[in-house]
């Protein structure tokens, strides 16, 4: 066993190197709520918080197995797939912000956390459905993406694993080529496990929560992605441009020029223009802006609006700070203009995955408003998952964080 050191608020890691079981290619018939035994390997791979920090354990139970009792302590029952859940081997996990937030704020040892499997992207290859699976939906061998809710994280249901049990509604097919300018490029899980995930639905969300009513409605809008090249900020970026609206992204470093750039915005570096807000207002203080996205979490941006954004505009956050947004949102939201809030329409959004936005995400691949999946540098092995954090952890990250947990 090596035991590996690193710092990410006193989490330490422990690999263990014993090779896992090789798994099998599932044959279950559709509407059979048990696998057979043979179908999956009796153990798997997967990432849990335990008292001697992360861990990668070659030999933690599927999703669905009843615990071995005394007559079977050495055998392992096989899943049992219920309702409409899909039971999937997983390829690919992409990582975020919040799983940070999660490691940190609630420890293994809580009654509902017993040495929880972190993670919320995921994609994967459906191997097991439960009888209430629509098979016009979905079939064994689809390969499908999606992300988990916070309930299934908390309680450490995560996708951090070679196998996951998740419901349908969660999760969307992905899309075999791109639309657009990629039209006919292979989609590979890599790139797709980011955009079906929290960043692309929470892109999806943003977008929505702007009000315009249609695609061709946002043509000629005038929108500002505050880090866009984020993951969630390039997504966002490549959606308004396809749809028509006119973008500016703000970034940092000449990296995220470029991948601005690349999702169609015009680059605002605020490393170049100090304080970036009274560049804002010389930029568009003549033609204001008709929405600000803040995808970093900037309070002065808001504050400082009126001088750029339209009155009539609406500046729309996914960053709720130190406070978990209960800040923010009674200064922005809740304060009256009297009391001193900005006199702006302030959003503050939190997303809940689901059909509606997985879904709406593989439209917008199959019709070519998002062009591309960004991922930060390579993709990171299984093995590689702290050092994959700490990359996460830096702030340096340009685009999605992504792990390769099977084949």
């Amino acid at each position: 066993m090596i035991t590996l050191q690193f710092n990410i608020t006193n989490i330490h890691n422990t690999i263990h190197t014993t090779s896992p079981p090789s798994p099998t290619q599932s044959t279950v018939a559709q509407h059979q709520p048990i696998m057979a035994t043979s179908d999956l390997p009796p153990k798997m791979r997967a990432w849990t918080l335990t008292s001697a920090g992360l861990t990668l354990s070659p030999s933690h139970p599927l999703p669905g197995s009843a615990p071995p009792t005394a007559s079977s302590a050495t055998t392992q029952s096989p899943p049992t797939i219920t309702g409409n859940n899909l039971l999937l081997k997983i390829t690919h996990a992409a990582l975020n912000p919040v799983d940070l937030h999660i490691l940190r704020l609630f420890p293994h040892w809580l009654p509902f956390r017993r040495n929880p499997t972190p993670g919320f992207d995921f994609c994967g290859r459906v191997v097991g459905a439960g009888p209430d699976v629509d098979t016009n939906e979905f079939t064994v061998g689809d390969v499908v993406c999606g992300a988990l809710g916070a309930g299934d994280v908390f309680w450490g249901k995560g996708s951090l694993a070679e196998y996951l049990l998740v419901s349908s509604s969660l999760v969307a097919k992905k899309p075999k080529t791109w639309g657009g300018l990629n039209g006919g490029n292979e989609v590979s899980g890599e790139e797709a496990v980011g955009l079906f995930g929290i960043a692309g639905q929470t892109a999806v969300l943003m977008a929505q929560t702007a009000g315009v009513s249609s695609d061709a409605d946002w043509k000629g809008k005038r929108c500002l992605v505050n880090g866009a090249s984020g993951g969630v900020g390039s997504i966002l970026t490549q959606i308004l441009k396809g749809k028509g609206a006119e973008v500016w992204g703000t970034t940092g470093s000449a990296e995220g020029e470029e991948l601005v750039t690349q999702c169609g915005g015009k680059v605002v570096n605020y490393k170049d223009h100090h304080p970036v807000t009274a560049h804002l207002a010389e930029l568009f203080g003549e033609d204001k802006l008709d929405f600000i996205f803040d995808c970093a979490g900037s309070q002065d941006m808001f504050s400082q609006s009126p001088g750029y954004l339209k009155k009539e505009g609406k500046f729309i956050s996914i960053a709720g700070g130190p406070s978990q947004g209960v800040v923010p949102y009674v200064k922005n939201k809740l304060r009256p203009v009297w009391l001193g809030r900005t006199p702006r329409e302030f959003e503050l959004l939190l997303l809940i995955p689901g059909k509606k936005t997985v879904r709406e995400v593989g439209r917008l691949v199959e019709e070519g408003f998002i062009e591309r999946g960004l991922v930060d540098g390579g993709v990171w092995e299984m093995e590689e998952l702290v050092k994959a954090y700490e990359r996460l952890g830096s702030g340096r990250a340009k685009g999605k964080v992504v792990i390769r947990v099977g084949e």
